[in-house]
């Protein structure tokens, strides 16, 4: 049995004239601009390992940001696997790019970061782990130390709901499978959030002693989130062993990235509390 969320957004678009047709969900049936998708019953997850996941709010003109790049590969170096991370540039003065440099700046990152009050705070470096908080405040932190604990403090709860996703290039879209098995009964609606990021990327960044390093790499930016930022509705009862799999066709990729250096991130989280359950990474064959 599966519930199809692919519609002609044409048709929808022209219903909501004035509306964004970047997602239009009605029931089961959901689009994503540059994205469809389908679920389906699912074999289960063999790797039921809980992971964190680390974003960090960065950008080429914030002088402490290399410092928190050190940190934070250091720290995915000891967790492996275990540890998944992604930079996110908004729009801030802290972003604009040296000359003719790459932009490297999302709409979607803009919206994460008036959500978790990082451009509120006007501090760069930061980062959430998980997007975890405390008494409704989000453990916002500046990633140049303190990522440990907090990875810990993830790693050390046993896993909730397991996740793996799979990516394959097409010649004009890439196909995404993300396989969702839960390990404990959840009674809180979830959803799917899907995003690709890539890696090498060469950008002018400003340093802590104030030069500017033409030959910095950047790694780990967030080019788009493929589905909702907020994701899609995980199609389940949310009973323990429910095994449940999403296929996605995502075509919205710029001729500009290097896909050999891309990944696509999943994670699924709840969705009234944004907390991110477990995560996943995977390359693109």
């Amino acid at each position: 049995m599966k519930t199809i969320f692919r519609l002609f957004s044409i048709t929808l678009c022209a219903i909501a004239l004035f509306s964004s047709c970047d997602k239009i969900e009605s029931d089961n049936y959901i689009v994503f601009s540059g994205a469809e998708g389908e679920w389906y019953s699912g074999n289960g997850v063999s790797d039921k390992s809980q992971r964190a996941l680390i974003e960090k709010y960065t950008g080429v003109r914030c002088v402490n940001c290399p410092v928190a790049d050190t940190a934070i590969n250091t720290a995915v170096g000891q967790y492996g696997d275990k540890l998944i991370a992604i930079a996110i540039h908004d729009s801030s003065s802290f972003t604009l790019p040296f000359g003719s440099n790459p932009r490297l700046s999302t709409p979607d990152g803009q919206a994460w970061s008036l959500f978790f009050g990082v451009r509120s705070a006007a501090m760069y470096p930061n980062a959430l782990v998980s997007r975890t908080s405390t008494g409704g405040t989000w453990d916002l932190f500046t990633p140049t130390s303190g990522i440990n604990s907090r990875v810990d403090n993830v790693l050390s709860q046993p896993a909730q709901v397991a996740i793996d996703v799979n990516a394959t290039r097409l010649d004009n879209s890439i196909s995404i499978t993300a396989d969702i098995e839960l390990l404990q009964n959840i009674s809180d609606k979830m959803t799917l959030t899907l995003l690709i990021m890539e890696d090498s990327i060469n950008a002018t960044q400003l340093m802590p002693d104030g030069s500017r390093n033409n030959e910095y790499i950047h790694n780990h930016i967030l080019r788009d989130v493929i589905t909702d930022i907020w994701g899609t509705d995980i199609d389940c009862n949310g009973t323990a062993g429910e095994k449940k799999m999403a296929t996605f066709s995502y075509s919205e990729f710029d001729n500009t990235w290097i896909l050999d250096n891309c990944h696509i991130v999943a994670f699924v989280s709840m969705k009234d509390s944004r907390t991110i359950l477990n995560v996943a990474e995977c390359e693109i064959d």
